[in-house]
């Protein structure tokens, strides 16, 4: 089996972070635990400088086929390293100190690896190892603050829903395995019983079976009871990594098993995920609308999101020939730009509460109250990050909701035209809890009179993704090429 290295760079390169972090932490007994910080970003940063070329190199694979390095994964790697960097940045301050720091970069790397490996898998069973390499160091992370009831309760919900995620995966690889003899994802769909207009009932099942793990992993309705208190309970660069970057990994090994393994039968899939995101869309907005707690309603609008970045998968594979190529290649671009900008909207928000949850670690959101007196500036970047999520100008949210919306559109089938109107309305709900927050910063009473300071590195990583949020708004060009580079290689 040929072994391309230089295409396996970022993975190898995060790998070694990994295992000198541990190594460090374990021989210097955490005397320097702040050194764990600094080497977890070089190498996120160094991956990133690795990858980055990659866009301009003819796809590759390697690992017998398992492991393919096509524009669409480089582009994710880009994104998932970025994202790597930035929680790492504001992940500082808050474990700093921490007995567990160490612990916390080891195994943060090790899920930035599953992330990097989601995209570029091309086989049911490298496909399971990437979303469990996401996923289980997250379920420890989660339960760092021991002491914490909280933090032990998001754990232990993570952990159980992980884990029966895990199972449903497993069994539906089974399943799809019996019916079709392979797990390569081209092989699948070479296969007779997944051409079939009628497919065996044991692959529809396993199908079913295989969007329900992921449902799971993106917090999709109704498979997104753990995501609220996980987010509350775990350390809150957690709960920032869990809402972009794991989140993000699962959409795109969603992407790859229909688009890839099962694009004769979208017109089966199609409307059930569809049904999917408009569930997922409603019940977090709605839901959204009675929370208290920052973070959790952080997490709603997570959920929320989801339903919105669920559209192009559920209509992706409706049309075939050129047109449908076409269809499909505008789908993944408004998927990509969707993940690109929420990805700074979602952090630049975490980073906010991480800088506020130092004077007020219960994060309630009237604890938020004349924040715009006492804290300015975090206050107008907050503002800045929720009128984005809700889609309004000209913060960057409204490009990435109009590039969905237009694609759902332009697909000219009626699912994408139901999903679309979907959208803007639930758009439109979620503004009431959006704004409902920045009119507490700027007209509630504040609790007391003293100043909120802000962490110098949380200051200026929440500096970063403000400026980021209008740059994309004002001028989306930049994320609107990255998006088109993302050219996912269907054979290879």
């Amino acid at each position: 089996m040929r072994i391309d290295y230089a295409a396996l760079s970022p993975e190898l390169v995060i790998t070694g972070a990994a295992c000198l972090v541990l190594l460090l932490d374990l021989a210097l007994r955490g005397r320097t635990r702040v050194l764990s910080n600094y080497i977890a970003l070089f190498s996120t940063l160094l991956a990133l400088v690795l990858v980055a070329p990659k866009l301009f190199d003819a796809p590759t694979s390697t690992l017998g086929g398992l492991f393919v390095l096509d524009h669409f994964a480089v582009v994710m790697k880009i994104i998932f390293l970025a994202v790597a960097a930035y929680v790492i940045w504001i992940s500082g301050p808050p474990m700093r100190g921490h007995r567990y720091e160490g612990e916390f970069v080891f195994l943060l790397l090790c899920s930035v690896l599953g992330t990097l490996l989601m995209p570029s898998s091309r086989d049911l069973l490298m496909l399971f190892v990437s979303l469990e390499l996401v996923s289980a160091p997250a379920f420890v992370i989660a339960g760092l603050r021991k002491l914490n009831p909280l933090s032990n309760e998001a754990a232990l919900k993570f952990f159980i829903f992980g884990v029966l995620s895990a199972g449903i995966f497993v069994y539906g690889i089974s399943l799809i395995y019996g019916a079709t003899g392979a797990t390569s994802l081209n092989a699948i769909a070479a296969s007779p019983a997944a051409r079939a207009t009628h497919p065996p009932a044991v692959l529809f099942t396993g199908i079913v079976f295989l969007v329900a793990a992921f449902g799971f992993k993106v917090s999709a309705v109704p498979f997104h009871f753990w995501a609220p208190d996980t987010y509350e309970g775990a350390p809150t660069p957690l709960a920032a990594f869990l809402s972009v970057a794991s989140k993000a990994a699962g959409f795109v090994g969603l992407l790859l098993i229909l688009y890839i393994g099962f694009p004769a039968l979208s017109h089966l899939w199609g409307p059930f995920l569809g049904a999917i995101a408009i569930l997922t869309m409603t019940v977090g907005n709605v839901v959204a609308l009675r929370q208290r707690q920052f973070v959790r309603l952080l997490a709603y609008s997570s959920i929320a999101h989801a339903g919105y970045m669920l559209i192009p998968i559920a209509i992706i594979g409706s049309k075939a020939g050129i047109a449908g190529a076409n269809t499909n290649a505008t789908l993944i671009r408004s998927l990509v730009i969707y993940l690109a900008i929420y990805s700074v909207m979602q952090l630049g928000a975490f980073a906010v509460a991480i800088g506020i949850s130092k004077q007020y670690p219960t994060l309630l959101i009237r604890d938020m109250s004349g924040l715009g007196r006492r804290a300015p500036l975090p206050a107008l970047a907050l503002s800045g990050f929720l009128i984005a999520l809700g889609g309004i100008p000209p913060f960057g949210g409204w490009f990435a909701k109009f590039a969905l919306f237009t694609a759902a559109i332009d697909a000219g089938t009626t699912l994408g035209l139901v999903l679309a109107i979907a959208m803007v309305l639930n758009s439109v709900i979620s503004l009431f809890y959006y704004l409902g927050v920045v009119k507490v910063m700027y007209t509630g009473e504040a609790p007391d009179e003293g100043v909120v300071s802000f962490p110098r590195t949380i200051a200026a990583a929440t500096a970063l993704a403000f400026v980021g949020v209008v740059f994309v708004g004002i001028y989306p060009e930049p994320f609107a090429r990255l998006a088109d580079a993302a050219r996912l290689v269907l054979h290879i």
